[in-house]
């Protein structure tokens, strides 16, 4: 019968697991295709219909039934498609750096002696780059200074993480409640990278 196995065990001999496809489908099976493509070869070379390994059912096999598109695999297929776009949506809205700031515990407020009032924070840098990446802060809805502890600049290294502490300073004069709203800027060379929220402690205020 045309497309009958010749015993060439060109399937066989191309199987990275080492397998008999054709004693069925097998545990060790990884489904890479390759005993599909040498059967299909050594079929051609012979001028004999390809397919004799194929991906079918039993049922299509025993009843001669050729593969059709039916509403399952029209889902699956919309399901796997959302997927797709959602992971595309996700490398491409992705920002080169990750930022999380967080207030140092156990601490409120520090009264200065020129007046302000300071609070410690931390701030988590995760560079998704392959390039250094050179850092400043900036407060945005208010004057204040920003003062990091280290007093040097900040240089995230590509593909690497950094903790930056820094003070927030404050004139008592700006805060008009125990906890103010800060907006934080973080700028490269370029411009403003983003923006991050943090809550500034202060004294209560008692009217």
């Amino acid at each position: 019968m045309n497309g009958d196995c010749i015993d060439c065990k060109a399937c066989v001999r191309v199987c990275p697991t080492g397998i008999d496809i054709r004693n069925g489908t097998q545990l060790d099976c990884i489904n890479c295709t390759a005993c599909i493509d040498a059967c299909d070869a050594i079929m051609i070379s012979l001028n004999k219909p390809k397919g004799l390994i194929r991906y079918a059912s039993e049922n299509s096999i025993r009843n001669n039934i050729k593969l059709t598109i039916t509403n399952r695999v029209k889902a699956y297929s919309i399901v796997l498609l959302a997927l797709l776009f959602f992971l595309i949506y996700l490398l491409v809205s992705r920002t080169n750096l990750d930022a999380r700031l967080m207030r140092t515990a156990g601490m409120t407020y520090t009264s200065m002696l020129d007046g302000r009032i300071s609070n410690l924070y931390n701030l988590k840098l995760i560079n998704k780059t392959h390039k250094d990446i050179s850092v400043h802060l900036k407060l945005e809805n208010m004057p204040g200074e920003i003062s990091l502890i280290e007093n040097k600049e900040i240089v995230v290294k590509k593909a690497d993480y950094l903790s930056v502490p820094f003070f927030v300073k404050l004139n008592r004069g700006l805060i008009k409640s125990w906890k103010t709203e800060l907006i934080i800027g973080l700028y490269d060379s370029h411009g403003r990278i983003k923006k991050i929220e943090a809550s500034f402690i202060g004294p209560e205020i008692y009217n």
